[in-house]
């Protein structure tokens, strides 16, 4: 199936909401990590485990409450090799429970370069006498449209074949955003960068009306948000800075068609660390739990302003 269609109907299903499994080491239950020290020592592999524990908990608890996640590569790099099959692990497990999962990796570089990225993500990598499929199989991966249409066309033409996605940063949500996208011209960066990828995903649309090929805006420039949905409708937007970042959650609404389509929020931090809210709980037992109250919360907000 069109991976924008299979978005749309995850959003009538479970809602826009996307979980961000980002493991910051930090906040990880404190119970897990002492459970892993012991058996492990401090080690990167106790690290890896602990963060592969929490996030089996919390896809458990969060299965029939929301039908997508975002990981952030970052957390899981940052472990070396243990952390790599930590990755690996969480993709499988979130797979097996009928998550769509998004790999955010903000990817790119030279075609040559991009192609190998692309393959590697998302469809399969050929050799002589054979071809194996993508190790990682992720449903979907953020890039990077820093080089321009040849270090995209790669991975929209591998996302195609497999019937993946991508999303393209164009109006991100951090402060700084704007000393970059919002240099002037005939068009702004970001609208630049939005018109390359309305066009060069005009291929992948499916029955929903939206393209596989979709955008990043942030929940932090709402303005941006609705002039963005106004002028690209075609474009799917996966919309971080809500939660953490302060996103208005009223504002979302101009993301969304009537319909209620047309966008996926999403929330790490404040759903997959909401037992942090409770200063006694310095063990962080029950964490999954306060997961789920929270990622139905934000479900709830979420269509309160959409529908």
């Amino acid at each position: 199936m069109n991976f924008a269609d299979r978005i749309s109907r995850c959003i009538q299903e479970f809602g826009p909401l996307v979980v961000g499994l980002d493991p910051h080491i930090e906040y990880l239950p404190r119970f897990i990590l002492e459970q892993e020290f012991k058996e492990k020592g401090k080690t990167w592999e106790a690290l890896a485990r602990a963060v592969t524990l929490t996030n089996q908990k919390i896809l458990d608890a969060l299965h029939d409450a929301v039908g997508m996640i975002k990981i952030q590569m970052a957390f899981y790099e940052m472990l070396g090799i243990p952390g790599m099959l930590a990755l690996k692990s969480t993709i499988e497990y979130a797979q097996n429970l009928g998550y769509i999962v998004i790999l955010d990796g903000k990817r790119n570089d030279i075609s040559s370069t991009a192609l190998a990225y692309a393959q590697g993500y998302l469809s399969s990598v050929s050799f002589p006498g054979g071809q194996l499929e993508s190790f990682w199989k992720v449903d979907a991966l953020t890039i990077n449209p820093y080089l321009g249409e040849d270090g995209l066309i790669p991975f929209i033409g591998e996302a195609d074949k497999a019937d993946r996605g991508i999303f393209v940063l164009c109006r991100t949500s951090n402060k700084s955003a704007p000393t970059l996208q919002d240099v002037d011209g005939p068009d702004k960066v970001y609208i630049k960068v939005a018109k390359m990828v309305e066009t060069l995903g005009e291929k992948m649309i499916g029955e929903s009306g939206f393209s596989s090929i979709g955008i990043v805006v942030g929940a932090t420039y709402p303005d941006d948000l609705k002039y963005l949905r106004t002028n690209f409708p075609s474009l799917l937007f996966l919309i971080p800075g809500v939660g953490a970042q302060k996103g208005d959650i009223k504002s979302l609404a101009n993301a969304f068609r009537d319909d209620g389509l047309g966008a996926i929020i999403n929330v790490s931090r404040n759903v997959i660390f909401a037992y942090r809210e409770d200063l006694n709980n310095v063990s962080g037992e029950g964490f999954e739990k306060k997961a789920r109250e929270k990622a139905v919360y934000y479900q709830e907000r979420f269509w309160e302003f959409i529908r």
